[in-house]
């Protein structure tokens, strides 16, 4: 995937004055490009084609189009006349010597998004690339964030990689890593939760009775994703961990230490360049059926209101499986029903 020629793309519709975001984040994951307005379209630039397709489904968009080789997709060429404009030259950015450390530094500061300002950053601030500020009044302590300046150099650097790792990335790119990338896509973070694999039942039982309630809680509103950043919390945390660690050796994510506005350290996690992400995200592909994505939505919902009470029937039905022997509270049962979801939607998965 070329971020760099879907960003050149973007300027040219621009441009001709159309309201162009590009990337766009809708219900699973990105798009490329969003022509918004009274027809609205939406663009991918396919690398794999049902991961496009879903992807574009989850927005409402007036049209869509799949921009690609593939059968079913709208030449790179054709797409570019409809709107005349052309296909556009770019020049990745060249790295030297002398600026590696520099590029490195304002490469890590866009994946981390802020940090605690510990004086590293000053050649950074000098440059404009990097400014601080304080959450608060009273013994405040400074972060540092990029400027926009330094996001738009953040982002050729970020792209350049991807172009010059791009074998690695395919190679990662598989629907295990998929389901993680999904996962992770609200948050580009993940924690290691110190959690065993769960790729069956009885491991998915012990995960789900381990975690806390507040890990079935998530911040998705899109099923999928939803039940993909559970999955990334739990029992393919050790998976996502180990794809966080793949994705630092490759300049894509970094291990970040987090703290409080006041200055107090919370804890270390993993976090991700967007664009590592979106391209495992467009590359890769597994579906999850709609009833097992209804049920897990229905749980986590009555998790959510602290309900006591379950419907008698589900009830009934656990107990004839044998997963409950006697009258447990609802949130025995919520853990067990989703473990059975997990085993029932990792099925297909190669673990």
């Amino acid at each position: 995937m070329n971020f760099l020629l879907r960003e050149e793309i973007a300027k040219e519709l621009k441009k001709k004055k159309l309201r162009v975001v590009s990337p766009l984040k809708v219900g699973i994951g990105w798009i490329d490009i969003a022509i918004l307005g009274k027809n609205s379209l939406g663009v991918d630039f396919c690398e794999n084609y049902d991961s496009s397709l879903e992807r574009l489904s989850s927005f409402p968009f007036s049209e869509r189009m799949i921009v690609g080789d593939c059968e079913g997709c709208e030449d790179l060429k054709k797409f570019c006349e409809r709107f005349n404009v052309k296909i556009p030259n770019f020049t990745p950015l060249e790295s030297t010597l002398d600026l590696k450390k520099l590029e490195d530094s304002i490469a890590s500061l866009y994946i981390a998004r802020e940090a605690l300002d510990d004086g590293g950053y000053e050649e950074m601030k000098v440059l404009g690339f990097a400014s601080s500020y304080s959450r608060q009044k009273i013994e405040p302590k400074f972060f540092v964030t990029l400027t926009s300046e330094g996001v738009s150099i953040a982002k050729k650097i970020i792209y350049t990689r991807i172009l010059a790792k791009e074998k690695e990335l395919r190679r990662l790119a598989s629907p295990l890593n998929y389901l993680i990338a999904l996962g992770v896509s609200n948050s580009l973070s993940i924690k290691s939760e110190d959690l065993e694999d769960g790729g069956d039942l009885k491991s998915a039982l012990h995960v789900c009775k381990k975690v806390p309630l507040s890990a079935f809680i998530t911040r998705s509103t899109n099923p999928k994703v939803a039940f993909c950043e559970f999955l990334s919390k739990s029992v393919l945390n050790k998976r996502a961990v180990a794809l966080a660690e793949k994705l630092t050796q490759l300049g894509l994510a970094i291990k970040h230490r987090l703290y409080s506005p006041s200055g107090e350290f919370i804890w270390e996690e993993y976090r991700f360049a967007r664009e590592a992400i979106e391209f495992l995200v467009k590359s890769s592909f597994y579906s999850i059926d709609d009833e097992i994505l209804r049920d897990f939505v229905s749980v986590v919902a009555a998790i959510q209101k602290k309900a006591e009470l379950i419907e008698g029937e589900s009830l009934r039905k656990a107990k004839e499986l044998g997963l409950l022997k006697d009258e447990k509270s609802f949130e025995d049962f919520a853990r067990i029903r989703i473990a059975i979801l997990i085993d029932k939607a990792l099925q297909r998965l190669e673990l």
